[in-house]
């Protein structure tokens, strides 16, 4: 069965075929996120499967660099990709596929990426594995540096709007570093990174942004969240680690002191060795995490 694909032309289109995923995780988002989306994603990178003239399914890509062993390439973000549950098995996520891919390819972006919420679907259309992680629930009394830790400079919490300056020179000094990690633009950095909508927060407060300095300069940065709680007479507050990103070990975010939590949490935390394994603090010590070179944990709670 033959079905037409096309960029979709106006906000309409756009919903109907963010639907096509959207539905699967419980229903349409607001006019406000689905803004977000058109924002970022924008029209001509989301593709609308049409039969009949109505829309059945959709398939969007995020436009970034991604760094890559010996550089930095034009790539697609592949996301939001689903198909109506009364036109599945007919041919339209293949039909959406090369009509994307044919896109990216136009565009001159050697790679396209994704994140699978089922990674048995997309091997057919040429995707493979890329990269491993993993995930971190450490309780406080079985915590412990891994290696002797000297903290070096200076932390400090910083608010949203500093946040938005600040931290996108770093990261972005510190992907080129890593394989896999891919470029922000300044609509990625305003409505995901610093952007903290309720619904964003699964119980939690909001977030929290420090960061490390050395000789004046930052070198290093953390974000979180707490979430408090409490059980047979203690706490069981939980710190969700969303991103904590540092140059060297020297320039890392470092121990930072939150009490009252009795559980770190983070994942999409890399598993490649040279990012080391998450060194925190010692039983008895309110400090929350110290964190290696490189990237480490990102909690899907943002």
């Amino acid at each position: 069965m033959a079905f037409d694909v096309r960029s979709v032309r106006d906000a309409d289109e756009f919903k109907a075929a963010f639907f096509g995923i959207a539905q699967y995780f419980g229903g349409a988002p607001t006019e406000e996120r689905l803004q977000r989306w058109i924002d970022q994603l924008t029209l001509e990178r989301m593709h609308a499967a049409f039969s009949d003239g109505a829309i059945v399914g959709g398939a969007g890509a995020f436009t970034f660099n991604m760094t890559v062993p010996g550089g930095d390439v034009p790539t697609a973000g592949v996301t939001v990709v689903g198909v109506y549950p009364t036109h599945r098995r007919r041919g339209v996520l293949r039909s959406l596929m090369r009509a994307q891919l044919d896109d990216a390819q136009e565009r001159g972006e050697p790679i396209a990426a994704l994140w699978a919420s089922e990674e048995t679907i997309y091997g057919r259309f040429g995707y493979g594995l890329a990269s491993w992680c993993g995930e971190i629930s450490l309780a406080h009394e079985y915590t412990s540096f891994a290696q002797p830790f000297e903290p070096a400079g200076t932390m400090r919490l910083v608010g949203p709007d500093e946040a938005l300056d600040a931290l996108p020179p770093v990261f972005e000094r510190i992907r080129l570093d890593w394989p896999g990690m891919f470029s922000r633009n300044r609509l990625w950095w305003e409505h995901k990174e610093i952007d903290d909508p309720e619904d964003r927060r699964d119980g939690a407060g909001p977030k929290r942004w420090v960061v490390h300095e050395r000789d004046g300069a930052i070198d290093g940065y953390a974000v979180y969240r707490h979430k408090p709680g409490w059980g047979e007479g203690s706490t069981i507050a939980e710190l969700r680690v969303i991103e904590a990103l540092g140059g060297d070990a020297g320039g890392a975010p470092g121990s930072l002191g939150v009490p009252a939590r009795d559980r770190l949490e983070g994942d999409g935390q890399p598993l490649d060795p040279a990012a080391g394994a998450p060194a925190v603090p010692a039983p008895g010590d309110a400090s929350s995490d110290a964190v290696p070179p490189g990237r480490l944990p990102l909690d899907s709670h943002r």
